[in-house]
This record gives structure tokens, C-alpha cells and sequence, in this order.
């Protein structure tokens, strides 16, 4: 409702009601905005998410772990040891 809307409602209503019943009215409105509402009903079904998406949330996360930190590690293990390897065989016929 725009604030004119708003204020429009308020003349008209005082016409007819005393000052408390405007500040109770007023309070009631306030409050009813954090009630739940069917409004209210509706903000958190956005935030909720099918079982789909969460499975396709997971199985992003798992291929990030998967690309991020299992290759490089496992890369840099097997990288060491083919490398002593190599080495350790050039090392051989070199000095040998």
C-alpha cells in the first residue's frame, strides 16, 4: 500500500475513531507483517530447495573437492615418486 494510500485510510479512519484506537490499529499492522501470513508462506518457499536441486548442488561440490584438491595432491604425490624413480635410474647409469 503507498504511503498516500496509507495516509488517506488514516484521515478517513480518524474521522470516526479516537486517537487510541489509531495508535492500536497501527501497532496491529506493524506486528502483522512479521506474522505468518500467507505471505509469509510464500518467502520461505522460495528459499527451499527440491531434492533435485540439492543433488545437484552436492554433486557440484563433491567435482570442485574432486578438481581443487584430490588431483593436485594426487599429482604431486605420483609426480614425486615417478621423478625419485627416474631419477634414482639416471642416477645409476650415470655414476655407475
Amino acid at each position: 500500500m503507498s504511503n498516500l494510500a496509507r495516509l488517506q485510510e488514516i484521515v478517513t479512519f480518524s474521522q470516526d475513531a479516537s486517537p487510541a484506537d489509531i495508535l492500536n490499529e497501527d501497532n496491529e499492522s506493524e506486528y502483522s507483517y512479521y506474522s505468518d501470513s500467507e505471505d509469509g508462506g510464500d518467502i520461505d518457499s522460495e528459499y527451499q530447495l527440491s531434492a533435485q536441486e540439492h543433488w545437484e548442488e552436492s554433486i557440484h561440490q563433491v567435482r570442485l573437492l574432486v578438481n581443487q584438491i584430490i588431483f593436485p595432491l594426487l599429482g604431486k604425490v605420483l609426480g614425486r615418486r615417478a621423478s625419485h624413480l627416474i631419477w634414482k635410474r639416471v642416477a645409476d647409469w650415470w655414476f655407475i
